[in-house]
């Protein structure tokens, strides 16, 4: 057993680690191998895949990240990054896949989730034709490690998906050295707002709750599950400390103190709500680090600076 003294930087990353759930996965075995994806479906897979269709925008950027894009054949779903993605065919989005479309294009490897109910249906069809499936489920940040994990072995990137997550566990881990030993203020993240008063957070076992752990807060709605919609009752009630709001087309912080009783709150008599672009704030993949640091600075601006 190795007994040599760690260095700051290593109790640093097993710290911020630790505190985000993550960890390292054994690596496959040469081909022919198999994996496990999230239904626990077992893939058998004879050779690295060379002609990949990837769909939903977080497979699609890791499948990029892993240096994949020569392979990929198609894309599905709402897609605007990476650039180099858009020049790809798309077999689908918002209103299904076309199967047919998929088998045109002779794909060895589908990855997909199951947030798109309907591309779970091209499963059965190419089971059926002997293409291997590949289905990734992101529910926490832990998953998201999982998920690039799963994709380097499956498409033989091993090397790839191994120097991803250490550039992803390292980044985790300077953000969390950074606030350290500074209290965690409570915060409300919005997801979204409707004019009738209704907004999106999200509660405990979501990957946007792991991350403002990981940013040195505190989640208001902690007790509750995934995302949830709540009322401004709701918000006054626990009364947050900083309030982090996630906006396609980002407005001045002073509508959402505008909002009626909201001046009442901590975060709006302290100046502490904070608007930002949502982009890829709330896609599950490798860009969950870039969430985190803003996150970070929101929560803890005198060890990062001002909110960006």
């Amino acid at each position: 057993m190795n007994t040599a003294p760690r260095s700051p930087a290593r109790r640093a990353l097993l710290a911020g680690a630790a505190l985000c759930g993550v960890g390292h996965e054994a690596r496959a075995a040469a081909w022919p191998r198999s994996v496990v994806d999230a239904l626990g479906r077992t893939l058998q897979l004879a050779a690295p895949p060379r002609r990949i269709v990837a769909i939903f925008p977080s497979n699609i950027e890791i499948v990029f990240a892993l240096g994949l894009e020569a392979r990929v054949a198609a894309i599905g779903g709402r897609v605007r990054y990476p650039e180099a993605a858009l020049a790809k065919p798309s077999v689908g989005g918002t209103l299904g896949y076309s199967p047919e479309a998929v088998a045109a294009l002779k794909p060895d490897l589908i990855v997909l989730t199951p947030s798109h109910g309907s591309a779970l249906g091209l499963i059965e069809p190419f089971e059926r034709a002997g293409v291997a499936v590949l289905v990734l489920a992101h529910p926490d940040l832990a998953a998201v490690r999982r998920n690039i994990d799963l994709v380097g072995r499956a498409t033989g990137s091993e090397a790839a998906a191994a120097a991803l997550l250490a550039r992803f566990d390292a980044s985790l881990a300077a953000i969390r050295q950074a606030w350290q030993g500074r209290p965690q203020p409570t915060v409300y993240l919005e997801t979204a707002a409707a004019a009738r008063g209704a907004y999106q957070t999200v509660g405990r076992g979501h990957y946007a709750d792991d991350a403002l752990a990981c940013a040195g807060g505190r989640n208001v709605f902690s007790d509750l599950a995934g995302a949830q919609q709540v009322s401004a009752e709701a918000v006054l009630l626990r009364d947050p400390e900083v309030i982090v709001s996630l906006q396609a087309v980002p407005r001045p912080a002073e509508e959402i103190a505008a909002r009626p009783g909201w001046s009442r709150l901590r975060a709006v008599r302290a100046g502490r709500v904070v608007v930002l672009q949502r982009s890829h704030f709330l896609i599950p993949g490798p860009r969950q680090t870039e969430a985190v640091l803003a996150y970070a600075r929101a929560l803890h601006p005198q060890a990062f600076g001002a909110a960006a």
